[in-house]
């Protein structure tokens, strides 16, 4: 649980905008079933998390279900040879660790939190499609950006509650 109410609440608006993206990129492509509602699903845990009710929910619920979603990412990464499933999963990881209560060894979720904060920059930067040698007049990647604001999010709900 994250102390700050006012940054509970904000962290609360990120997450609820990125869960409610892929409840609305799930219901537009039922066929990304797996992908969108494990995000949809991770959105709305992670808004339980950060306030005192989410305690009622017990730590083992959390490590299953981000351990068998880690799993799944992992799995999707070496199926496809493709790289961006491992931070999927390695994001899942972070949450086993804060569910299990390793928000309590400052050190490590320190790292974890400042990874997924750097992460959000590389994620936000690709979705509003900057670059230093081009002009892109594309419009926003908003996956890409609800990835950042989701990754930017975990990390400073990892960085709270580790402080």
């Amino acid at each position: 649980m994250i102390q700050l109410e006012s940054l509970r609440w904000v962290l609360t608006l990120a997450f609820g905008a990125a869960a409610a993206f892929h409840l609305v990129r799930w219901l537009w492509r039922p066929s990304a079933l797996h992908e969108d509602a494990l995000h949809l699903v991770m959105g709305l845990s992670m808004i339980v998390m950060i306030w005192p009710w989410g305690y009622a929910v017990p730590a083992s619920t959390w490590i299953t279900g981000f351990t068998l979603a880690a799993g799944w990412f992992a799995a999707r990464a070496a199926y496809a040879r493709r790289v961006m499933p491992l931070f999927f999963a390695s994001t899942m990881g972070a949450m086993v660790w804060m569910s299990a209560g390793g928000h309590q060894h400052p050190w490590v979720s320190a790292g974890f939190g400042g990874y997924l904060v750097a992460a959000s920059v590389w994620w936000l930067i690709r979705g509003m499609r900057l670059s230093v040698s081009t002009v892109d007049t594309r419009p926003a990647d908003w996956t890409a950006l609800c990835h950042g604001t989701m990754s930017a999010a975990m990390g400073l709900a990892l960085l709270a509650m580790a402080g």
